[in-house]
């Protein structure tokens, strides 16, 4: 029961009777008839499709032996969607090359496009002035979010602010207990459901440091732990975390506040871009 490789259905027949309390009963039959609609929801929005808490949709998931609700959510996205479609969702078994180079990039070009609809650009500029003013700018990403973090890093590098990102839980969490209320945090998470995020989220908060996430989901976790909040869209996928489509949107994001940062502040920004260029030429044969 406990193997990774044991499937969703399975599980289910294997525990079906100890799934006897009513709330175990409303979430397996909301997911038995909604199974490709459940693998695109957050645990609150999944929770709230069932009527059921958030604690009860993590003890259902946690007795068919998973870890939690985003192990059985990929359970369940591997046996309702096929293999091809778990990479990108239009993509077909028998598609040319040309096809999946055309299909990607339609699909990259509408997570921005969809991103571009539920962005706030108030909380853009809002994000923006937070950092103006930072002492300290830390980035946190986890797994595919973490080439966000280093982006965004090397990016505000270039213009002179004391730039860190950490990928590691540990750092994350060590780094953002000595922060202070002049210190900023952008969190990169699409699902907007990392405890590792949350945690040095909250750890920043307490210290007094200001917080900026980037997440997918208008209703995650995360957005307790959020002094601002910058929308993405893209579909997600068995394999989100990896999804290209998922991860130009976040880059877009962190260029749009680069940018943003450096107009608002141009003459300190050119000089420091023209310093680190120079620093690089130095690098090079």
């Amino acid at each position: 029961m406990s193997k990774e490789t044991t499937s969703y259905k399975t599980r289910v027949q294997s525990m079906f009777p100890e799934l006897k309390k009513k709330n175990d009963e409303k979430i397996s039959r909301y997911i038995e008839e909604n199974p490709k609609e459940i693998i695109h929801m957050t645990v609150a929005e999944a929770s709230e499709a069932c009527g059921v808490s958030e604690a009860a949709m993590v003890r259902y998931s946690q007795k068919l032996g998973y870890k939690g609700y985003q192990a059985m959510k990929i359970s369940i996205a591997q046996e309702a969607i096929a293999p091809e479609q778990q990479i990108y969702g239009q993509l077909a078994k028998d598609d040319t090359i040309k096809t999946i180079v055309d299909k990607i990039i339609d699909s990259d070009i509408q997570a921005l496009k969809s991103t571009s609809e539920v962005l706030d650009r108030n909380a853009i500029n809002d994000a923006v002035n937070l950092i103006l003013n930072c002492k300290t700018l830390l980035f946190y990403g986890i797994g595919g979010s973490g080439s966000v973090a280093l982006d965004g890093q090397h990016k505000f590098l270039k213009i002179g602010y004391l730039a860190l990102a950490y990928t590691d839980s540990n750092l994350q969490a060590m780094s953002a207990s000595v922060l202070s209320a002049n210190d900023v945090v952008i969190a990169i998470s699409h699902s907007g459901a990392s405890k590792d995020i949350l945690t040095a989220l909250h750890l920043a908060h307490q210290a007094g440091a200001k917080t900026i996430v980037i997440t997918n989901y208008a209703k995650s976790p995360i957005l307790e732990e959020a002094d601002i909040v910058l929308n993405t869209f893209s579909t997600e996928t068995t394999f989100s975390s990896d999804a290209l489509s998922s991860r130009i949107a976040e880059l877009s994001i962190i260029d749009m506040l680069y940018i943003g940062v450096s107009f608002k502040n141009y003459e300190a920004s050119y000089e420091n871009i023209m310093k680190t260029r120079k620093a690089l030429d130095e690098t090079k044969i």
